[in-house]
Order: C-alpha cells, then structure tokens, then sequence
C-alpha cells in the first residue's frame, strides 16, 4: 500500500488519470506521481487517493486532522489553503468559522453538516484543507464556496465528523453513501397541533406524515402517525433539530454519522403510549436522483425517439441545465424532483422533453412543449422508461393507434399516432435530424 491523499470526491469525479503535483518552496513540483482512487463518497463529497511512488512523500510530514467529537468555537480564526484558479503557489486566505449547519452539498444534492467559513474559496481549493491556525491540524476539507445574489465570502467545508466517518467506513469495508429514514417529516411548532397529538409541555418532536418502501425492504419499525422524540441520545425539538457537537442543527445530521443498514435507535410516541423502535437505515427513495454519481456507479439517464418525440428520464442535471434560473424552471417538475418518490409503480419520471416535427407528429406540436411528465400507454401506466418503451413497442405490434397520455403544467394531455406510420417515420426523422442513435443502450421497442 502506498500513501493516501484525501480530496473532495468532484475533484476526482469522471477523471480517468490522476496525477499528484507537490509543492516546494519554489512552487509546485514539475514531478508528477500516479493516482488510485481507492474510495469516494459522493454524498459528502469526500475522496480517498493512493499514491504507490514512494519518492512522491519522502520526508513529507503529514496534517494532524480533529477528532472526530471535536470542533473549533464559531468566531475562531481558520486559513484555507489550495490553488484557486490555478497557479504554482500556495494560496493562503484567512476568516473565521462562521456557522455550523447542515447545507445541500453541491455535488451530491443532499443535505449534510457542513462548517462555514467567510475565507475565500474558490474553484482550485476544493479538496484543499481548511486549518486551524492555532494547532496546524486540519478542521475540514473545502469543497464549495456560497454564490447567490448580495453573498459574499461564503464558502463550507466538510466537517471532522464525516471525514473520520468516511475514513473509517473505508477501512472497515461500510458502504459510504448516507443513509435515510424513508420519512417526510412536519415539525410542530404549533401548541395546538402538539396538544391533539397528546404531547405533553415538557415533550417536543416532529410528525411522521409519510413512510416510503420499495420492494425488499424489510418493515418499517416507524410508522406514519408517529411523533419522533429521540435519535439515539439527542432531544428532538418541535423544529426537527437537535443538539450535536454543541450546535443546533437538523436531525439529519446524527443518521449521517451512522452507514447503510445501521439501525437508529428512536423513542416515539404512538397511539398514547411513549415506545422505543429500532429504524434501520437505507437507500433513499428518490423519485429524481438528486446526482448522477452514487455508490461505485455514474448513472448515464436514457432516452427515446418515438415518431419524433423525444423521451428522456428526468435528472436534476437536466432540470438546472435546461433551466439555469431557479425562478423559471416549471412548477410541475420542481415538485416532482422535491417531493417524488420512487415505489413498484413508478421507479422514474419520464419527460417529453421535445417534438420532431415530422408528418407522423403532425397536430401536436413541435419543438418544446412544457416537458410534460408520462403517464400512460394504451391505459397502462409506466414505470420507467424501459417500460415505456415496451408498452410502445406492444402498441406498434397491436393496436392501431399508439395513445400516450401525458401531464402538462396545465392538465392532462392525449398524444395519438397511427401506429402503422411509426417505424416509417422513424427513418425518415433519423435521416432529416442527423439523430446517431434513436435509444440509449438497454432501451428497445422489442
């Protein structure tokens, strides 16, 4: 085994050589040493790199990291240190730590405990570390800075905690994507709502309104209806927050620190009675993937051209990139992408994200039409988009008239084609638009 190096995970993400550069005291190193990503958790942003070169860290004495249970005071002064927008020279900037809570991260999309910091990071200090001046360890690993209207000098760093939860997990073989407890959870800051669940004033918690399972796993020990009063040792309040590491921040925070299939231990009250439950842990089931990168995989989201309309999966990729403004990105799919969730029935949204316009299509549009999510096919409803393509593939072989039924930001919408025309039609759009291929690999009308 050879030395390790621990980065952020998007630092290394689709890269296919990695090469680490030291510095010297006259800058970077023109020496450059092979790579082996030997983990990644994208969840937290975090990496694990191997170097086997023995000369690339002789005589380099490492960072002393914080503990796991330890955090520097808000107020306390912090360097960040890295190479933004590139450069031979080590870039020192200097603040203090600002806040500790739990923020989206954005590589991953999903909320987890974070330290905030007003020194400067930008693109190039990512994976760089965040130090306590004082005592030269290391109290995070930067990985993205604040951009938003009016902020300035926001930038967060991975915490202690998830780095040793990481280091840990990978030592001892854990699967490193965070778990979920399957809920939607309503906090109850109204005395009225407290009071008809039968709270008593010294109690506080949060309603269990949802409970989500997919085939193979096993039964939820929490049930909707429940009033969460405990994770483990930590008190939760009527806001779903509890106290951890001395700061108040979100209940999400204690199940990050445990791995996938751990059990969670809860104090409920249910029907009246105050009980103790075991909740295990699992993949979160989300309708939208919140990230194209999870454990040991990058998903590739597919599509099909059926006489001229064009059906993808919806990603939150796709939904920033075709609309980069948060304020115009449509109704209907924001909600599917924050409250969606995956079931037997339905494992993926999938959009008509444009139209062909060929003679096949004729009367139904052309180009963008609102990207309405896809219900049915000949009145059966769709899964997935394998699905779809089966169900398309059926109404080719069997019925005159393939019937798509979609929903559009204003209702629901019928798309009808003469099944008869489709196949002929499908060469000619593939010829007239240059279209290399009419599917993603695994998807077939067959």
């Amino acid at each position: 085994a050879g030395d390790l190096i621990l980065t952020a995970a998007h630092v290394i993400a689709d890269a296919r050589d990695v090469r680490v550069q030291l510095l010297s005291s006259s800058g970077a190193s023109p020496d450059k040493y092979v790579a082996r990503v030997v983990a990644v958790a994208n969840d937290s942003d975090l990496a694990l790199l191997e170097v086997s070169d023995e000369r690339c860290f002789a005589n380099v004495e490492p960072m002393k990291l914080f503990g796991p249970r330890e955090l520097l005071e808000v107020q306390s002064k912090v360097q960040v240190m890295g190479f933004p927008v590139g450069g031979d020279y080590l870039s020192i900037t200097e603040g203090v730590l600002s806040r500790v809570e739990v923020v989206e991260y954005s590589h991953s999309r999903r909320s987890a405990l974070a330290l905030t910091v007003d020194a400067a990071i930008n693109a190039g200090n990512s994976g760089g570390p965040v130090v306590d001046p004082s005592s030269g360890r290391i109290l995070g690993v930067a990985h993205q800075k604040v951009v938003a209207q009016g902020v300035e000098n926001q930038g967060q760093c991975v915490p202690p905690c998830l780095i040793w939860r990481f280091l840990w997990g990978q030592a001892h073989d854990q699967l490193l994507s965070q778990g979920s407890m399957g809920v939607f959870l309503q906090h109850l800051e109204s005395p009225a709502h407290r009071q008809q669940l039968g709270l008593s004033s010294e109690e506080t918690g949060v309603l269990i309104r949802e409970v989500h399972r997919l085939p193979g796993d096993g039964p939820s020990a929490i049930e909707e209806g429940d009033v969460l009063l405990k994770v483990g040792d930590y008190v939760v309040d009527n806001f779903g927050t509890v106290r951890l590491l001395e700061h108040r921040v979100a209940l999400s925070a204690v199940q990050d620190l445990l791995y996938m299939g751990d059990e969670v231990q809860m104090t409920v009250r249910r029907d009246g009675q105050v009980t103790e439950i075991a909740q295990q842990l699992g993949q979160a089931k989300h309708l939208v993937p919140r990230s194209l990168y999870g454990e040991g995989y990058v998903a590739r989201p597919g599509f099909l051209i059926f006489g001229g309309l064009v059906f993808v999966t919806l990603s939150a990729e796709f939904i920033e990139q075709a609309w980069p403004s948060a304020q115009d990105r449509p109704p209907h799919l924001v909600d599917l992408f924050l409250r969606g969730t995956a079931s037997p029935e339905k494992r993926e949204a999938v959009v008509l994200l444009s139209i062909l316009a060929d003679d096949v299509n004729a009367g139904h549009g052309s180009g963008y039409v609102g990207s309405p999510t896809v219900c049915s096919v000949g009145g059966t409803d769709v899964v997935d988009l394998e699905h779809l393509a089966k169900l398309l593939g059926k109404a080719l072989r069997e019925d005159e008239f393939a019937q798509i039924e979609v929903m559009m930001s204003n209702g629901p919408y019928s798309i009808v084609l003469n099944s008869a025309d489709v196949l002929e039609a499908d060469d000619r759009i593939q010829q007239l638009y240059n279209i290399p291929y009419m599917a993603s690999p695994g998807i077939s009308l067959d």
